[in-house]
């Protein structure tokens, strides 16, 4: 972990809670299900493979806000941080909590047997990618520097 320069007050300016697009995306999936009923394979065991999925997730999440909270930084994407935090999850992706909200999108996608849930997962992933995480990488260069480019340079955006 890296500490941040003290005069930096400034958040990355994400003031839409990335958890509101994801819960877009499934609202959406569901409102087109309606529309045009679209199941998932019918050979897919869906609850278990979201319960699998959700595990997954909630591993990871609980692991990156472990993390944050050893850190004593913010979490909220609207908030500046304190320290770059470069272990953990965030050994392997830059983003991980990100990927748990696309977890959560593809667990309701299973659990709702709906396809076009699972279908609208890369666009909203694609919003968050071009909204929060853009904003996020600028910020972060800005705050921490050298360190966050060289770890940039390390590790992967999503995987």
């Amino acid at each position: 972990m890296n500490e941040a320069p003290e005069t930096d007050t400034q958040g990355p300016g994400v003031n839409i809670n990335p958890t509101l697009i994801i819960a877009a995306g499934i609202l959406g999936g569901i409102m087109l299900n309606r529309l045009h009923p679209l199941p998932m394979p019918a050979d897919l065991p869906g609850m278990l493979i979201g319960i699998g999925v959700f595990c997954i997730a909630c591993g990871i999440a609980f692991w990156a806000l472990l993390k944050y909270h050893h850190a004593d930084t913010e979490v909220r994407p609207d908030e500046p941080d304190s320290v770059l935090i470069t272990d953990g999850p965030y050994h392997y992706s830059r983003n991980p909590l990100y990927l748990t909200l696309a977890l959560a999108q593809i667990t309701v996608a299973f659990w709702l047997d709906t396809l076009w849930i699972l279908l609208l997962t890369p666009v909203t992933m694609l919003i968050i990618s071009r909204y929060a995480v853009a904003r996020e990488e600028r910020y972060l260069e800005h705050r921490f520097g050298q360190s966050y480019l060289d770890y940039k340079r390390r590790v992967r955006r999503w995987l």
